[in-house]
């Protein structure tokens, strides 16, 4: 158990440094400049990342809490939204401010939706349901 729980912070560190910028002298400097909005590459990036990061810590060996490291995941995406772009994104060329609850929950549904391809085995079937349940909603409410 130990064992488990170390391998997951290791893994929680390793991801958490490559999206933040650790150096407090540039981040000094960064201060008075504006945060351009995250766009599709960054977006991608930070998905992928996530993705990663979901499949590894969960498969076997790891055997961590799938629910558990979604939330982590997605709570580290919409963050580094936060921080890094001011809560910004750039869509269809347009600068918007996102809700972070919202952006994280959508971040939540894209991570199950990227898993579900990539480490379909780790997914818990109850949440493959839940999931499913979810896009058929959304589906329902853009046709609307």
């Amino acid at each position: 158990m130990v064992l488990k729980i170390s391998k997951f912070f290791a893994i929680l560190i390793v991801f958490s440094s490559l999206l933040f910028d650790t150096d407090n002298e540039f981040n000094s400097v960064k201060a008075n400049v504006k945060n351009s909005p995250a766009n599709k590459n960054d977006l991608n990036l930070y998905h992928g990342m996530g993705v990663s990061f979901l499949c590894n810590a969960t498969r076997k060996g790891f055997d961590l809490d799938f629910q558990k490291t979604l939330s982590v995941a997605s709570a580290t995406f919409a963050s580094v939204i936060s921080q890094k772009h001011g809560g910004k994104i750039l869509e269809r060329k347009k600068e918007q401010t996102v809700d972070m609850k919202q952006l994280q929950f959508i971040a939540s549904l894209q991570l199950v939706e990227s898993a579900l391809k990539v480490c379909p085995d780790n997914v818990p079937e109850k949440l493959e349901k839940q999931f499913k349940i979810e896009k058929e909603r959304i589906k329902k409410l853009q046709g609307l």
